[in-house]
């Protein structure tokens, strides 16, 4: 596998694509270990594992615009919503890799400033849940103005574990519904995730628990006349 540089990822929170502000971003799962070390230890530590979770580090170039990414930063502060997807490759083409994250919230927000630079804008994001940290994307950040399936991700074998779906929406107009199919033959296909209520400046995720197929892949449909432009992605656990 190639090495990733990267001004090759590509990352998008809750219903915007921050490429053009963000300059690096951390994100990192990690557990709590509680020492149970006893006279029996035989003079080693032990530890148990605890609760799991993730965080994130962001850092962009500070835009003040009402919809830029300092007001979406303002906006999150505090709150639960904050989700969030980092893709690959550039986030071009269908199977890209990728990490998924659950509703985060922003716990800090700092402004850089400097008289020899630009002003920069950072966060940190908790993680509210499970994140999907071997993520494939299914639908490249595009729009959509009629009903489809986008092509078919084989991962070799299905998997038994669940997983998660994060869907992003820059813009729509008209009535869309999304999905996440899968199929054991790459031929028939069953629900595994639906986004209903589709609206521009939203996102959303979901989990599943159980069986998911071997084949993945995205369909979405219009309810009423209009245009859809999103990213979506899944992570099997």
């Amino acid at each position: 596998m190639a090495r990733m540089h990267g001004a090759e990822v590509r990352v998008y929170l809750g219903d915007r694509d921050v490429g053009g502000d963000l300059t690096s971003i951390a994100p990192a799962v990690s557990a709590d270990t509680h020492e149970v070390t006893n006279f029996s230890s035989n003079g080693w530590k032990q530890s148990v594992v605890g609760l799991v979770g993730w965080t994130a580090s962001i850092e962009g170039f500070y835009d003040p615009a009402v919809d830029g990414y300092g007001r979406q930063l303002s906006d999150l502060l505090g709150a639960t919503g904050g989700i969030l997807s980092i893709f690959d490759g550039d986030a071009d083409a269908v199977g890209k890799g990728g990490w998924l994250g659950s509703e985060a919230i922003l716990t800090e927000r700092s402004e850089s400033v400097s008289v020899a630079d630009l002003v920069k804008l950072s966060g940190v994001l908790q993680g509210a849940g499970r994140a999907g940290m071997d993520a494939r994307l299914l639908h490249p950040h595009g729009q959509e103005s009629a009903s489809d399936s986008g092509s078919s991700v084989d991962n070799s074998a299905a998997s038994a574990n669940g997983g998660r779906a994060n869907l992003h929406v820059t813009a729509a107009t008209g009535r869309w519904a999304v999905k996440i199919e899968h199929s054991t033959d790459n031929s028939t296909w069953a629900d595994l995730v639906a986004f209903s209520s589709i609206n521009a400046g939203t996102s959303f995720t979901k989990e599943v628990s159980g069986q998911v197929n071997r084949y993945l892949r995205a369909r979405w449909t219009e309810g009423a006349a209009g245009s859809v432009t999103f990213v979506l992605g899944f992570a099997r656990y």
